[in-house]
């Protein structure tokens, strides 16, 4: 059996990078943590922890068990607090990766809801790409994840939540060759996205992905005028008029509306961006990430029959 105990002792030493100070918060004596966590050091066979003058420093033997015994203890209080509940309201932490883009257009207008509702969780957001993302959920540091498109890691399950319509974002004026003349155009068929100057993530991001997937039809390369990884940056080069980029529409919808930018519409067929919720194959969804997988569903619905987004649910 692990030492579920040492393990608690370990995270505590690496987290604060200090025996005294891991005791204090443990409420024991630092000759009972060194104990402790020396008899894990030599149960596993390896060194967890080196000393540097007052710092102490992660091994990478330590940074692998640090990665997974923070995972095991969070996922242990969720069991405990949802089995203390009667397991039917959920409650305890919960620690989402949030893609970016869905953090300002879906989360933001939902969380305020979500946690009056179930006043009991503890949410701790953490936003980036969807790599990212992916990465945080392999090591251990969230429990559930937002990603945009299929997960590069077989080693994650995925739950499809709704599916966005994507356009062109464009800026105020038709760039030269692109659209008809100076006369902006309204909407475009899949094959013509080849003319446009793009700015967008390089591969292998989700978004950039299914751009190239969209190119396939014409046999022809995408237009790429600048690779750029960031969506505020990239909607700021579009105003500037250094491209145009894919996005849903609510991505820019207050730009659209004060005319600082426009919209094309692709298609029929129009390219689609899936959003899912994905967690870790070796641990079943907790009731807190079954909930929040339904709010946001019926928060997307809402906005959907608004008008303010386009696209459907799973």
């Amino acid at each position: 059996m692990p030492d579920i105990k040492g393990m608690n002792y370990f995270i505590e030493v690496a987290r604060l990078g200090s025996f005294s100070a891991a005791a204090r918060q443990l409420r024991i004596t630092q000759p009972a943590v060194s104990r402790r966590v020396r008899a894990l050091e030599q149960e596993l066979g390896v060194s967890l922890l080196q000393r540097r003058g007052r710092t102490i420093l992660l091994t990478s033997a330590g940074a692998t068990l640090m990665a997974r015994a923070t995972a095991l203890q969070r996922s242990a209080n969720a069991i405990y607090e949802e089995v203390r509940a009667g397991a039917t309201v959920p409650s305890g932490p919960l620690a989402l990766g949030v893609s970016v883009v869905i953090g300002h257009l879906i989360m933001a207008p939902l969380i305020d809801g979500f946690l009056r509702r179930f006043p009991a969780i503890r949410l701790h957001l953490f936003e980036g790409y969807s790599s990212f993302v992916e990465e945080w959920l392999a090591h251990g540091r969230i429990d559930a994840g937002l990603i945009w498109g299929e997960p590069r890691s077989s080693d994650l399950s995925v739950e499809p939540l709704l599916e966005l319509e994507l356009a062109i974002i464009a800026p105020k004026k038709p760039l030269a060759g692109c659209e008809n003349g100076r006369r902006p155009v309204k909407a475009i068929r899949q094959h013509e996205l080849v003319r446009f100057p793009l700015i967008l993530p390089a591969v292998p991001h989700g978004l950039r992905m299914l751009a190239e997937r969209a190119a396939q039809v014409t046999k022809r390369p995408l237009n790429i005028a600048m690779e750029c990884d960031g969506i505020v940056l990239t909607r700021e080069l579009v105003k500037q008029g250094v491209g145009y980029t894919l996005l849903a529409l609510a991505g820019s919808k207050e730009e659209i509306a004060n005319e600082q930018l426009r919209e094309i519409r692709i298609g029929p067929p129009a390219p689609h961006w899936t959003l899912s919720m994905a967690t870790r194959k070796n641990s079943a969804p907790s009731i807190a990430v079954t909930e929040l997988s339904r709010a946001i569903k019926t928060t997307v619905g809402q906005k959907i029959q608004r008008g303010e987004l386009r696209g459907r649910i799973f």
